[in-house]
């Protein structure tokens, strides 16, 4: 591990491929790999609930902007050189628990079925990998905002960045393509 990151600091390019590909692996790869089987092995999950290729919002969103927007974020994170305080990362990770939580009983109140909760409140061993990789990227998501609150309350020019523009941007689309996958646009 401290010989990773050793080659981390002395190639500073490895850490955004490295963020990249994690949230590339763990957002979209794990449940793109996981729908494939289920197709190609016939089962009825598969055939008959929409899964992971069958979502816009995972075909461009999982696979490409999470990881960009991860990117964006954790270069800032490092730009602004700024250490936090256990209670700003105690708050990211609780409100990233709340998210999930609020949104999993959301879907599952609304029946908002798919290969990886067929029937409401029941979720398949994909989507607790799901839940799991959501909740940590809502905390990452909202310890990074709450960082970039913190940096502008001291240096308000510091948020004008193109990684943050970058990251809102990313974010604001991939939230218009997971809500128009669930129909709401």
């Amino acid at each position: 591990m401290l010989r990773t990151f050793a080659q981390v600091e002395q190639r500073r390019f490895m850490l955004p491929v490295l963020v990249f590909l994690v949230t590339m692996f763990f957002g979209f790869v794990v449940q793109a790999a996981g729908s494939y089987f289920l197709r190609v092995t016939g089962d009825p999950i598969a055939n008959g609930y929409r899964t992971t290729l069958s979502y816009t919002s995972a075909l461009i969103g999982d696979a490409f902007l999470l990881p960009l927007v991860n990117v964006f974020m954790t270069t800032q994170l490092l730009d602004w050189r700024r250490r936090p305080r256990r209670h700003e990362v105690a708050a990211a990770v609780l409100g990233g628990l709340a998210l999930t939580v609020f949104v999993h009983l959301y879907q599952a109140a609304n029946a908002l079925l798919n290969w990886t909760m067929p029937v409401p409140y029941r979720w398949e061993p994909l989507g607790y990998e799901h839940a799991a990789f959501m909740f940590a990227e809502l905390s990452f998501v909202l310890f990074f905002w709450g960082e970039a609150a913190l940096v502008m309350r001291e240096r308000p020019r510091a948020i004008f960045t193109h990684r943050v523009g970058m990251a809102l941007l990313c974010s604001l689309v991939f939230l218009r393509l997971l809500l128009g996958d669930y129909g709401y646009f």
